[in-house]
């Protein structure tokens, strides 16, 4: 038996729970919630933001240096200068994030001087970019010139990665064209420290094709993709003025063993970006995307983003978990393991961004999960209306839905002037039959007697209420007197047919029993309402109890029987 009772239950709820993980993993490929997906993630990436390593320094090309050294570009010998000083201070390393790709026409001895100061160095990174010749025309690499990088101790890429909405969220650890075959700016600078030949591990999602395949020689790749934990607010870190450090304006010790980050921040110079959580208003340089580029790197805090496949398999795997939760006994109510599981989801992403820097995008398990929950809320709420208008015992419309419907059907009779009929009963010595045969034979009478209505009222507007006890109505809209009168006449037949039915095969059906009915047929023209209607049926079903029961009686305007009893059977 009890098999046989689980067999509905967990058949349905495992296949909805492929359902569901399959409806997962389509919402996570479709990338349909990447937006929900970049507010979730710039929230809770917030709480993961490294503070700022002391021993970054940005040398900031400010609208003060612009004032006192002139109109940019600047000459070469300036930037010569500056990496003199640097090397006096012992810094770590330099990353120029200037592009040096064109010569100076009118110094090339400028051009010569920074090269040597470059040299001497030994510490200087240079930039590379990718950008386009001409406008929807391909890509070309923008390097420094040959002297520059000749002399400089590595090269690297400063793309600054933006997602749609102008947010720079992720960067890429190497990107080259064709290939990736250039770090990124700050990971070259902090390579310098690293003895020679020491790759070491990178961080983030491998996308670049491993295969013997190669891209385009035009088309720029990238690899090792990284969500960057900006420290908080993101230009948190130590910036000084370029013509302060040329000037010695600053301490060396403010400089010495620091890694230095050379770029543009003055008004309209260079691209802007907004980062995580930032308003709108809010924008940092290219030079503090960098920056925090190098602390993420330092902190050892890159958030590595979960590839599509991973993503849409765990999706998936949290979707169907409240269904398959509620194959346990303990579990069996579906709103519990789904409260749970979608509290669970979001716990999981915060602790493998926080703990596991690692970005699992929660959205797509949260709205399958959501959509679930509402389902079964839509459901729970059917099912209780329903439970609240019917009759617990027979399945019949009770009392309240009963009372609706009539008033409901007499405003339509009124209007369309069309008839409408009443039919109440109940059954012939029901008290007796329960005390004689017990209360489970009644129960099976008032159930025998449901079915046969339900069978002789199957339009879809005809009603059938268990008012309470043993007491039942059939309303009949746009039905006659005369057909009213039939359909009481076959009730009757069915209840004596039931009666002759042998019951030694089902020793739960009910004995034989018999019931009185009461009619009333409202007609065009009448004022009666509700309550009249129905006490006319009940009186005509009170006259049919005093006839001697087992027969049905119609009551007129004037309360006149004009029914003839069904005879006995």
């Amino acid at each position: 038996m009890s098999t046989a009772a689980q067999k509905p239950k967990w058949k349905p709820r495992l296949l909805t729970a492929v359902g569901a993980a399959a409806l997962a993993i389509l919402v996570t490929l479709s990338g349909l919630t990447a937006p929900l997906d970049a507010w979730i993630y710039d929230r809770l990436v917030l709480g993961a933001s490294p503070d700022p390593d002391p021993g970054i320094v940005v040398i900031d090309v400010d609208q003060k240096s612009l004032a006192e050294l002139g109109r940019w570009p600047w000459s070469r010998r300036t930037h010569a200068q500056l990496v003199d000083r640097l090397r006096l201070t012992e810094v770590k390393g330099i990353a120029f994030n200037v592009l040096l790709s064109e010569p100076a026409l009118f110094d090339p001895e400028g051009d010569a001087l920074l090269a040597r100061a470059i040299s001497r160095s030994g510490l200087v990174v240079l930039p590379v970019l990718a950008e386009p010749v001409q406008l929807n025309s391909s890509t070309v690499e923008l390097m420094p010139i040959p002297e520059f990088a000749a002399s400089a101790a590595s090269l690297g890429h400063a793309e600054m990665a933006l997602d749609d909405d102008g947010v720079a969220r992720s960067a890429y650890l190497r990107a080259g064209l064709g290939s990736p075959h250039w770090p990124a700016l700050a990971l070259a600078l902090l390579q310098l420290d690293q003895p020679a030949g020491a790759g070491g591990h990178l961080p983030g999602r491998r996308l670049a094709a491993t295969g013997l395949e190669t891209a385009s020689p035009y088309e720029w790749v990238r690899d090792y993709e990284v969500l960057v934990p900006f420290a908080s607010p993101p230009n948190a870190f130590r910036h000084v003025s370029y013509t302060d450090v040329l000037n010695q304006r600053i301490p060396a010790s403010l400089l010495r063993g620091n890694w230095i980050i050379v770029g543009v921040s003055a008004t309209g110079m260079g691209p802007l970006a907004r980062a995580p959580g930032q308003s709108p208003t809010a924008s940092m340089s290219g030079t503090d995307y960098q920056a925090n580029l190098l602390n993420m790197l330092l902190k050892r805090a890159a958030i590595t983003p979960m590839s599509e496949g991973w993503q849409a398999v765990l999706a998936a795997l949290l979707a169907a978990l409240p269904l398959l939760l509620s194959l346990l006994p303990g579990l069996r109510r579906i709103w519990r393991p789904t409260v749970l599981t979608m509290i669970g989801t979001l716990v999981l992403s915060v602790l493998l961004l926080r703990y596991g820097h690692a970005w699992f995008s929660p959205v797509p398990a949260l709205l399958v999960l959501a959509l679930g929950a509402s389902l079964w809320v839509y459901r729970l709420l059917r099912r209780t209306h329903h439970q609240a208008q019917s009759d617990a015992l027979t399945g019949l419309a009770n009392r309240n839905r009963f009372d609706h419907a009539l008033d409901h059907e007499l405003r339509i009779a009124r209007r369309t002037g069309q008839p409408l009929s009443l039919l109440v009963m109940d059954i012939d010595h029901f008290k007796q039959l329960n005390d004689t045969q017990g209360h489970a034979a009644g129960d099976g009478a008032l159930k025998a007697l449901g079915r046969i209505l339900r069978s002789r009222a199957r339009r879809p507007r005809d009603l059938v209420a268990r008012l309470g006890g043993d007491e039942f109505a059939v309303l009949l809209p746009e039905t006659s007197a005369q057909a009213a009168a039939t359909i009481a006449t076959t009730i009757h037949v069915d209840l004596a047919n039931h009666g002759r039915k042998p019951h030694g095969a089902n020793a739960g059906a009910p004995p034989p029993f018999t019931a009185s009915v009461g009619i009333h047929t409202y007609v065009s023209g009448d004022d009666a309402g509700p309550e009249d209607v129905f006490d006319r049926a009940d009186a005509a079903l009170y006259r049919a109890k005093q006839a001697g029961r087992n027969r049905s009686f119609s009551h007129t305007g004037e309360h006149e029987p004009v029914g003839s009893p069904v005879q006995r059977t």
